[in-house]
């Protein structure tokens, strides 16, 4: 799913671009979430994933500068689009917090169109989708078919007496039909490794391990069976020095 944040102090160009954002979107077979903040501050204690993030840059509360370098420091694969209606700014978002692209007010939904287009252009070497079958929303809402990029799932908690599998989001949990011995092995590639039975968790998202337990970066903990603690501590050694 693809985590887009929209920040301006102005609530009408707040409400224009997130408009713009959904008329895009809803174009797209993508799964998207999108979140809304008038303030800077709330923005940045609040937001714990960022794919896209479109700001305000001259912002009473925060220069938009700034809260990109701020952002950035805590997401450094973020893509930023930067709005503005001073275009002297708009040469220093790219220079200092290398902005994908700036915009200037009013907003043209073509444009930023345009913009989107090719940032999800851009997006598309590093994402990795798998395709899941029968799968349900929390809400219940069937789907013959969805697809995840993996990077997005924290993990798979399989639930036996039904043969399926329940797909945890940071902000959302699906469930799909699931074999999971199959699904470990599928898997494996992509750094996805069994921490307890009946429990895949993705090592992208564990920040520590303390004892038997998993910390992970959405603050949910999860159990390491005793018997693969040891194996899994050297799983996750080796990913740690694969990607520093």
């Amino acid at each position: 799913m693809i985590e887009i944040v929209v920040c301006d102090d102005n609530i009408e160009d707040l409400n224009h671009v997130t408009d713009l954002l959904n008329n895009i979107f809803e174009n797209k077979s993508i799964l998207f979430n999108i979140r809304v903040y008038l303030s800077a501050g709330e923005m940045l204690d609040a937001v714990q994933k960022i794919d896209i993030g479109i700001l305000d840059i001259a912002m009473k509360e925060y220069n938009g500068i700034e809260v990109g370098r701020k952002i950035r420091e805590k997401f450094p694969n973020v893509k930023l689009i930067y709005t503005t209606g001073f275009e002297e700014y708009c040469m220093q978002a790219i220079n200092e917090v290398h902005a994908f692209s700036f915009l200037c007010k009013p907003l043209d939904g073509h444009k930023l169109q345009v913009q989107i287009k090719e940032l999800l252009d851009n997006f598309s070497d590093s994402v990795v989708e798998k395709e899941f079958y029968k799968v349900t929303d929390s809400r219940n809402k069937e789907y013959s078919t969805m697809r995840f990029n993996l990077k997005d799932i924290l993990y798979f908690e399989y639930i036996k007496r039904q043969r399926r599998a329940s797909i945890v989001l940071l902000d959302e949990i699906y469930e799909c039909e699931c074999v999971f011995e199959r699904l470990t092995e599928e898997l494996k590639p992509y750094d996805f490794v069994v921490n307890c039975r009946g429990n895949l968790v993705n090592l992208v998202h564990v920040q520590k391990i303390k004892g038997y337990i998993l910390y992970l970066d959405n603050g949910k903990e999860l159990a390491i069976a005793q018997k693969r603690v040891v194996e899994f501590r050297v799983q996750m050694n080796e990913f740690l020095q694969r990607n520093s």
